[in-house]
């Protein structure tokens, strides 16, 4: 399954959110302070929290979370598949 959905209507690329995702997520945030973390992405904790209750996340805001946790949750497949079909619609 592709997990990274992209609609290039208008809609902005979001990644499929398992549940495994959102469990690394907030162990991954336990282990440091969530205001500092949170504050550090720019958005307040309630915001953050609902995020991982959604079925699908930006794809940008997903690997802006992954970069400050240092989680690495997307297949390298997936990105590339991505990847791919970007450069299919630019060039």
């Amino acid at each position: 399954m592709n997990r990274i959905l992209y609609d290039f209507g208008g809609n902005a690329p979001t990644v499929v959110l398992t549940e495994d995702d959102k469990d690394q997520i907030k162990a991954a945030v336990k282990k440091r302070n969530a205001s500092k973390f949170v504050k550090e992405l720019g958005i307040g904790r309630t915001y953050f929290y609902g995020l991982l209750k959604q079925h699908h996340m930006e794809l940008l805001r997903f690997a802006q979370i992954c970069k400050v946790l240092d989680l690495k949750l997307l297949s390298q497949k997936d990105i590339d598949l991505f990847l791919t079909s970007v450069k299919e619609r630019i060039s």
